[in-house]
């Protein structure tokens, strides 16, 4: 029989019970004290109803809390869904519903984001949840569906809990990603598939129990979350923070002689620009793990030349896990763009009738590992577009990225094929903002693009033709964004146009950089 994620907890509790599994900032929680935990919250769960297969929404941020409720939901077999606790109204009525939650554990606020206030105006009138557990000390937010988090651990929770195995096919997780308004992306994240290439990629790396990683991405990101996981499943420690905050980033990394440290490039860059960067004593750092991002080779090389650190970058989705790597001890005479698989992966390079290409020709990275998710949960057409079962039975991801394919099987990143704007670490679809604009009464028409930026690698462009001779702002179309999507989804430059052109109804943007307004 197959091990399962709690065997591998089990052990661990039971080898080190005291030893910190997760910390961020000033709290932590122990392998022992984790075991203990979920079978307790697991068994309110089930008092609340949920079993095998039922949806649990988390809308929280980086949290011990965050990561009770996560794995106390796998602990019984349900599907734990984290959402974005930036999401707002708009985003809440779509991600609820299509996740098929039936209960929703909820921090009352996220930096300006009221999460619970926006809950409360969508349910029960948009949508239905059987129960929502607010993590707040504000008694007006809660009422016969939404209770506290004191009352459900003292009226709903006991001491123990059995442990569900999961059979072969068992979904671990919903995974929400960006995307466009009225049709999120749910994926359906395979249990053993999952743990499995998490383990994987953690003997490559060479984790083991003395681990500690500092990780930069969020817990409710499906990257920053599995990436942790590499280092918890082989016993280490692992690292957030409530918010990125580089200076507290620098002081956790002394102090707690964190060796190893996950960032993404602009991250990384508002690390090198701290005041007095080299007054920090970072000796302990023995690898640095970038994802998300492309990574300038300038980036690379001050990690690897002036820090002495070993520098990781993978490509990797939340559909796929880890695909492909740049590893400086291995690939050092390369670009950082440069990227092979790893052992448990294969790839593809696929021109656009799903032939394999010819070297130095670029096409479609189609990716194999053993993590590629199931299905988009609730999407059968999406599915069948991104999700293709070869001989063998494995699944292979087609990515949307465009790769160079090189000789020796390289594959060099070449772009995106679609309208998702990476801006810092976030997925932004235009479409989403496009929409959320048209909302505005004082918009005609719009339409998002991106620009390069030197910090954030691409900002979000609008261009808007008002209604009359109205004059639009970018701080107005921030205060009318509050609330409705998250704040990283605000345009950082606003474009007045006389017309938008069009042809055939549709945006020609194509043509958006070449007219000068």
């Amino acid at each position: 029989m197959k091990k399962t994620f709690f065997d591998y907890y089990s052990e661990h509790a039971k080898k080190n019970p005291d030893k910190v599994l997760l910390r961020i900032d000033d709290k932590s929680l122990t392998y022992g004290e984790f075991m203990q935990k979920t079978a307790k919250i697991a068994s309110g769960m089930k008092k609340l109803g949920i079993g095998v297969d039922d949806k649990v929404g988390i809308v929280m941020p980086n949290s011990i809390d965050w990561y009770l409720v996560f794995w106390s939901a796998v602990r019984i077999g349900a599907q734990p869904a984290p959402i974005d606790p930036q999401s707002g109204i708009l985003e809440l009525s779509q991600l609820l519903p299509s996740t098929c939650v039936k209960v929703c554990f909820a921090s009352e606020k996220y930096r300006n984001n009221n999460i619970i206030k926006a809950i409360h105006q969508i349910v029960p009138e948009k949508v239905q949840l059987s129960k929502v557990v607010c993590f707040t000390d504000n008694a007006e937010l809660i009422n016969d569906t939404f209770i506290s988090a004191d009352t459900f651990l003292a009226e709903y929770c006991g001491d123990e809990c059995e442990t569900y195995v999961p059979d072969e096919d068992h979904v671990m997780s919903l995974a929400c990603t960006s995307g466009s308004t009225g049709n999120p992306k749910v994926l359906s994240v395979p249990y053993y598939g999952f743990l499995e290439t998490q383990d994987d990629m953690g003997s490559y790396l060479g984790f083991g129990e003395n681990e500690v990683m500092m990780l930069g991405m969020t817990l409710y990101h499906q990257g920053g979350f599995g990436m942790g996981l590499q280092t918890t499943i082989k016993g280490g420690t692992v690292m957030y923070q409530p918010q990125f905050n580089p200076q507290t980033f620098l002081e956790t990394v002394q102090k707690y002689k964190v060796t190893v440290i996950q960032l993404t490039s602009t991250l990384a860059k508002v690390l090198l620009s701290t005041p007095d960067f080299e007054k920090y004593d970072l000796s302990s750092v023995h690898t640095s793990y970038f994802a998300g991002e492309v990574l300038p080779k300038e980036i690379a090389d001050v990690f690897v030349e002036k820090l002495g650190i070993r520098v990781i970058n993978v490509i990797g989705s939340s559909e796929t896990t880890t695909m492909v790597v740049w590893d400086s001890a291995i690939d050092g005479d390369k670009d950082p763009s440069d990227f092979r698989k790893l052992p448990f992966t294969d790839v593809r390079v696929l021109d656009e009738n799903g032939n394999e290409v010819a070297d130095d020709e670029t096409g479609e990275l189609c990716v194999y590992t053993a993590g590629v998710i199931t299905e988009y949960f609730g999407n059968a057409e999406l599915s069948s577009e991104k999700i293709h079962t070869d001989e063998q039975g494995r699944r292979w991801f087609s990515t949307g990225d465009l790769v160079n394919k090189l000789p020796d099987g390289i594959v060099r990143f070449a772009g995106r094929s679609k309208r998702i704007i990476k801006r810092g670490g976030n997925l932004v679809h235009a479409e989403e903002v496009e929409a959320c604009l048209l909302t505005y009464s004082k918009v005609a028409a719009a339409a998002v693009t991106d620009e390069p930026h030197p910090v954030i690698g691409q900002q979000i462009v609008a261009y808007i033709q008002p209604k009359g001779d109205e004059k639009i702002t970018r701080g107005e179309i921030a205060k009318y964004f509050d609330g409705k999507l998250s704040a990283y989804k605000v345009p950082d430059k606003i474009v007045l146009v006389e017309e938008l052109p069009k042809d055939v109804g549709k945006i020609q943007f194509k043509y958006l950089r070449k007219k000068q307004y």
